[in-house]
């Protein structure tokens, strides 16, 4: 049978999407409704402990809303079937948003392989996937991941090796380097894609894209990360922005763990509207950014003292 692993080696690298011919744009599309089915298709016993080696000091933690709770196992079960299992993947869905919504068969099946359903008073929109992992499990190592994506298999592995390199810093699967134009952050459509970001090298200057796989070793997230009415006021829709100024307030830099990634499936044939959409499209991240360095200069300054190491 056709599996996922196999199927990885037919993707384009990210950095190609935007010079693909026609016949590589339908080789792409295939892929991807291969990959979808393969997921779908995969036997739960696949998932059963023993099979797999376990990490225990792993928390991978997600957060969904009701658009896309019916497609949502699909990510998970991407996420159980990695080479490395982590101890426990939490799905954090907002109490008030499935008041009335039924949580799927498909999804509370999973439950008996590593998922736990929890839900959480505060909808913090996508900031719901580290806010409440980070402090239920502060001495676990907390990944974070989307919901609509169907992961590589190795993309657990890939974060834990490069984070036995860096034990102190945080790991991502896909960044972006944030340009700097005369002394100020450059707008953010000119930041440098995953791609050309090198790889193996710390640097405040790499902001982690929080749902292609981010690790965070324990305690390297400053208290002020959790100040709710901040997060409202500054960055409720840019949780990669947020977390990307308070790792600097903590003195934490970003290592990139792959040179240049494999386009990533997305898990539903046509995509919604995504906050990161809009926030690129209409420019909010730009007006975010802006905020949140005036609110914190001392994060410019070390971006701006940042320029020699990658």
């Amino acid at each position: 049978m056709i599996s996922i692993r196999f199927l990885d080696q037919f993707k384009l690298y990210e950095d190609q999407s935007g010079m693909m011919s026609y016949a590589e744009r339908v080789i792409r599309k295939a892929v991807n409704i291969l990959e979808r089915s393969c997921c779908n298709r995969l036997n739960l016993s696949a998932f059963e402990g023993g099979k797999k080696l376990r990490d225990d000091s792993i928390v991978v933690s997600m957060t969904t809303f009701p658009a896309r709770i019916s497609y949502v196992h699909l990510a998970i079960k991407s996420l159980l079937n990695q080479t490395v299992k982590p101890w426990k993947i939490i799905l954090w869905l907002a109490k008030e948003q499935f008041q009335d919504v039924e949580i799927p068969e498909q999804l509370r099946a999973l439950c008996a392989y590593g998922l736990e359903i929890r839900f959480c008073e505060e909808d913090l929109l996508a900031h719901k996937k580290y806010y409440y992992a980070m402090q239920d499990f502060p001495e676990q190592i907390i990944v974070t991941y989307d919901d609509d994506i169907i992961y590589p298999e190795d993309s657990l592995e890939k974060l834990l090796a490069m984070h036995r390199q860096y034990p102190d810093t945080i790991i991502c699967n896909r960044g972006r380097e944030i340009k700097m134009e005369n002394g100020f952050v450059a707008a953010y459509k000119d930041w440098k894609v995953s791609g050309r970001v090198p790889v193996g090298i710390p640097s405040y200057r790499v902001m982690a894209s929080t749902g292609a796989g981010t690790l965070y070793p324990p305690h390297c997230m400053p208290e002020e990360t959790f100040d709710i009415e901040k997060i409202r006021a500054l960055a409720l829709t840019a949780d990669d922005l947020w977390m990307k100024v308070m790792s600097i307030q903590g003195g934490v830099p970003v290592v990139k763990s792959q040179t240049r990634g494999k386009g990533l499936c997305i898990s539903k044939k046509k995509q919604d509207v995504t906050l990161a959409h809009q926030n690129v499209d209409q420019n909010l991240n730009d007006q975010v950014i802006k905020n949140l360095l005036a609110h914190y200069p001392q994060a410019l300054r070390a971006l701006q003292e940042d320029g020699g190491r990658i």
